[in-house]
């Protein structure tokens, strides 16, 4: 039986990595008494994987998980016991059977939606700041991207569907982000918003939450909205 569900990483919790996450969530799963099913070969590991791992000092509200259980549980079951055995800050909810020949994850990730918020060291006014983000937007934004191959000069634009303000105050600035998410790569939300304040000459520290993960249109998962 594979189970298809979400765990929550709140604020608190942004700087743990991805393997202590993966980690977490295994040793919730044997408090709880999660039937779990296992690899075979030398060295088995329960057969847990993720729709994408969630960067180190960044939260989320929907990271999307698969696992495999050898016998079947009740999915409001999974999530009450897992929950109860995680630390404060983590949850997992929301989670269903996988329907037959359901694919993995990975495979069926389009996009994400995060929330951005920024806080400047000196104050950005609302006309400065849309208008530096109109600029930004018209053409393309070169980051540094790190890859197998080395650090090389990458064009970020095309990952990048959408970018709204949402709040400007003389000492907090909220921005939704909505960019392309895939087994191959995706939007680096935090290469965006060094760009963004390099464009405006201004210095802030910053902290991403993801909100929403988007899927395939081929399944239960949560899809793009419709414009």
């Amino acid at each position: 039986m594979k189970l298809i569900a979400v765990y929550h990483k709140e604020r608190t919790l942004r700087m743990i990595s991805h393997l202590d996450v993966q980690r977490t969530l295994q040793r919730a799963f044997r408090r709880a008494g999660v039937p779990l099913a296992y690899s075979n070969g030398f060295n088995p590991h329960p057969l847990l994987s993720f729709a994408t791992a969630a960067a180190t000092g960044m939260s989320s509200e929907c990271e999307w998980f698969e696992v495999q259980l050898s016998e079947p549980m009740e999915p409001a079951a999974f999530c009450g016991r897992v929950s109860a055995a995680l630390p404060a800050g983590m949850s997992v909810s929301d989670a269903f059977e996988a329907p037959e020949g359901f694919g993995s994850l990975s495979s069926k990730l389009r996009a994400a939606l995060y929330e951005a918020e920024l806080t400047p060291e000196t104050p950005v006014g609302g006309e400065r700041l849309q208008r530096a983000l109109d600029e930004l937007l018209a053409g393309e934004i070169m980051v540094q991207k790190r890859t197998k191959s080395g650090v090389r000069p990458a064009d970020i634009r095309p990952y990048i569907l959408r970018v709204s303000v949402e709040k400007v105050e003389d000492d907090r600035i909220v921005l939704l982000v909505l960019g392309r998410l895939q087994a191959d790569g995706g939007l680096r939300v935090d290469g965006f918003l060094d760009a963004l304040l390099e464009r405006l000459d201004a210095r802030a520290a910053y902290e991403i939450h993801r909100m929403r993960m988007y899927f395939a249109d081929d399944g239960p998962l949560p899809r793009l909205p419709v414009e």
